[in-house]
């Protein structure tokens, strides 16, 4: 049986990457940061199952990560941890960068001083992020890294010193994933703050929602897809570099309509650029409008993932279109609201 310890867990990758690898008949160490709140829900459905088991740890504390390396001894690390947030980076980038980049930098450290170098594979999460507002529309693994935020930049870090210990014969695949979405989206990301307003006026319980520039465009994936990427990914005899993503986008704007017409509510967008705004056609009133504290300054407004690698090399393609994502979203919103 092989062991995998992930980083992580807790988050909505390694939740479901944590189902996966037990249907494979792994034996999962799942590292948690240690919180006086509960932070297990979506893991507690596995804490039961005889394979699962929970080590304590933190990105930041190198003595902690050695203590979970060394007690799971395991095959296969998938660091998943990490602040994910590209707005909240902008406010604390020292602890993004703690995370994000010298987490990582711990973490091979940790292998290195256990003599695991051989034995252990590991997988590092990367951004697409990294790519920042390259003027290239179409993003592979060739593209040039130009992050233009904290986060991305802590992520570009990763990504540079992962290769570099690549080069020095360690297995370690840098999976550069577009934006993946699930109905284990917390609330502080656009989609899911999207589908909770959409419930939320239809039951009455808010009045309209405020978002940043609607033209934005982003190739949306879903969890599940893009963490049996990540398995098949670490099952290669060489590690390597791969794009995660479904090679078609979908305006912000788009993306409202879709959810909005799922709850039953059709929207009319007028007005242009800051004045935009959406009304619910029905009743006339006004549904979502524009917040330009919520636009990210020198975004790039249509970045799509190629994602030829992956389908070559992995024979990886993406499954779950973004319909299929809101609708389940959507439902999971209208039973956690009602």
């Amino acid at each position: 049986m092989k062991k995998a310890l992930i980083t992580g867990v807790t988050g909505q990758d390694g939740s479901y990457l944590a189902e996966l690898l037990i249907k494979k008949n792994y034996e999962i160490f799942g590292m948690v940061r240690m919180s006086s709140v509960n932070n297990l829900a979506r893991i507690k459905h596995l804490i039961n199952n005889k394979n699962f088991h929970i080590l304590y740890g933190d990105m930041t504390d190198e003595a902690s990560i050695y203590r979970c390396v060394n007690e799971s001894n395991p095959d296969e690390i998938y660091n998943l941890a990490g602040q994910s947030h590209v707005g909240l980076s902008n406010n604390f980038s020292e602890y993004t960068t703690e995370v994000n980049a010298l987490g990582v930098l711990r973490l091979i450290n940790v292998i290195n001083s256990l003599n695991l170098t051989n034995k252990v594979k590991l997988y590092q999460a990367i951004t697409s992020d990294i790519f920042g507002n390259i003027e290239d529309n179409i993003l592979n693994e060739k593209t040039t890294i130009k992050p233009i935020n904290p986060y991305a930049c802590a992520k570009a870090y990763a990504y540079m010193l992962t290769r570099n210990y690549r080069e020095r014969g360690m297995f370690i695949v840098n999976g550069i994933a577009f934006a993946h979405e699930s109905n284990r989206r917390p609330e502080k990301f656009v989609t899911r703050k999207i589908t909770k307003a959409a419930v939320r006026i239809k039951y009455g319980k808010q009045e309209k929602l405020e978002l940043g520039n609607l033209s934005v465009k982003r190739d949306w994936g879903h969890a599940q897809d893009y963490v049996k990427a990540m398995y098949l990914s670490m099952q290669q005899e060489k590690s390597d570099d791969y794009v995660f993503a479904t090679g078609i986008t979908t305006s912000l704007r788009d993306f409202c309509k879709k959810v909005f017409k799922e709850v039953g509510i059709e929207l009319e967008f007028v007005g242009e650029g800051n004045n935009e705004k959406a009304y619910n056609k029905q009743n006339g009133k006004l549904v979502i409008e524009i917040n330009p504290l919520f636009s990210r300054k020198n975004e790039k407004l249509n970045p799509v993932g190629d994602y030829s690698k992956a389908k070559k090399n992995l024979g990886w393609e993406p499954i779950i279109t973004i319909d299929q994502i809101i609708k389940e979203m959507v439902s999971t919103d209208l039973i956690e609201e009602r």
